[in-house]
């Protein structure tokens, strides 16, 4: 008997949304969410501050719009330096075309035309991880879930500082936000539309920490609280913490326990390398996870945004790495989807920067990765040395450790209040 074959991936017509579309994209994305109506899917695809229906592309199956998506054009601030991103979202196919490879089918299409237009970093928060990694996305950002009661927080005589927000912080806010977004790596950059839309319309509350000169405002930071356990066992989420000062930091911590006497519970999702658990009095999680032998629990980790490079050479040669960087590699990439990316490359570093050519078999220490794991090792996810290690990317005449002091920063950490 002959092997089964695959199954024949779906005949998608693969195009650019069109304004006669707006009415069966808004009933497609109601249908496949079952979270909007009609009308607020309308509104999405009519008056949205990140995109326009130029960015949205549809799925055509037989003459029939099945999928949509959007391609949000976005920056990243990496080192100082900006960084192009197209954020892949709302990846909606109709119920009853799933399970038929449209959306796989789709998001390919999708991929070879970033890869052409010249968008070579793309970015996206998966529904499910196991499917996106199989088109070649891996984890970028890592964050730390805690759920910690206000009374285990320090307090301080800088939360004297602390004011609710007033209309004319709104300008100071933003400039802050771009400040200490800057100095991360691959937080978002926003746009002023962005801010006035949807950041300075929800309906939780702003507070900002004002620095020792009238007027400057050195950090903020949002929350909205639940309360329907009563006023005295308040939950309060997190939404966005941001300090440029030492002395704001601990302003806005001791701020929040200052709030014990109501709130039971801070909700947080923190960057991986935040410093909370080493603010707490004792390590404490109210969601605990599984207790391991003697450790003590302090938050679940969750993966957040998930990284795809389309053009390997393009993107490592955009990429702004630590200044120290030397050394040269021959970097093996595997890449079932965009085969023009699986190839062996000649990657150099000086000056910061990534020098990207075609190998042409010089002995050089070799690094063999999938390009998966490529965005993770790009992003700061991931330490070479850790992913050779593992058996995640093989490594030999030293090439991880090489790799090593191009790739270190920061973790990324995309902000909570920028998902796409």
């Amino acid at each position: 008997m002959s092997p089964a074959r695959s199954p024949r991936p779906p005949a998608v017509r693969y195009r650019p949304a069109r304004r006669t579309d707006v009415e069966t994209l808004a009933e497609l994305g109601s249908r496949a969410y079952r979270v909007s109506s009609v009308e607020k899917r309308r509104e999405f695809y009519t008056d949205h501050p990140r995109f326009t229906l130029r960015d949205v592309r549809v799925a055509e199956l037989d003459g029939e719009v099945v999928g949509s998506l959007v391609l949000y054009p976005l920056t990243a601030w990496v080192r100082g330096q900006s960084v192009p991103v197209t954020g892949v979202g709302s990846v909606a196919v109709s119920p009853e075309h799933r399970r038929r490879g449209v959306g796989e089918a789709f998001l390919r299409a999708a991929l070879r035309e970033m890869r052409q237009r010249g968008s070579h970093l793309s970015a996206l928060y998966a529904f499910k991880g196991a499917y996106y990694r199989k088109l070649g996305y891996g984890v970028a950002e890592v964050v730390h879930q805690l759920a910690v009661a206000a009374s285990n927080l320090p307090a301080s005589d800088e939360a004297r500082r602390v004011r609710r927000l007033r209309l004319p912080d709104r300008p100071a806010v933003q400039a802050l936000y771009e400040r200490v977004a800057s100095q991360g790596h691959f937080a978002l950059a926003r746009r002023h539309e962005w801010w006035a839309q949807r950041l300075w319309t929800e309906p939780g509350d702003w507070v900002v920490y004002e620095g020792r000169r009238r007027g400057q405002i050195e950090g903020y930071l949002y929350y909205e609280v639940e309360t329907s356990r009563g006023p005295f066992r308040l939950a309060v989420t997190l939404g966005e913490f941001v300090a440029a000062t030492p002395e704001a930091h601990r302003g806005l911590v001791g701020h929040l326990a200052s709030l014990a006497d109501q709130v039971e519970e801070i909700h947080y999702a923190a960057p991986a390398d935040n410093a909370w658990l080493a603010l707490l009095k004792t390590a404490q999680n109210l969601r605990p996870g599984a207790e391991i032998a003697a450790y003590l629990d302090s938050g679940g980790v969750a993966n957040g945004a998930m990284f795809r490079i389309t053009d390997v050479k393009a993107a490592l040669e955009m990429l702004p790495i630590a200044p120290h960087g030397r050394g040269e590699v021959a970097l093996e990439v595997e890449d079932p989807v965009l085969a023009q990316n699986a190839r062996v490359y000649r990657v150099s570093a000086r000056d910061g920067r990534l020098r990207v050519a075609p190998y042409r078999g010089r002995r050089a220490p070799r690094l063999r990765v999938p390009v998966d794991v490529l965005a993770q090792l790009y992003a700061g996810a991931l330490s070479p040395l850790r992913a050779a290690e593992a058996g995640l990317a093989e490594s030999s005449q030293g090439a991880a450790e090489i790799a090593e002091g191009w790739f270190r920063a920061r973790p990324a950490f995309l902000y909570p209040f920028n998902l796409f």
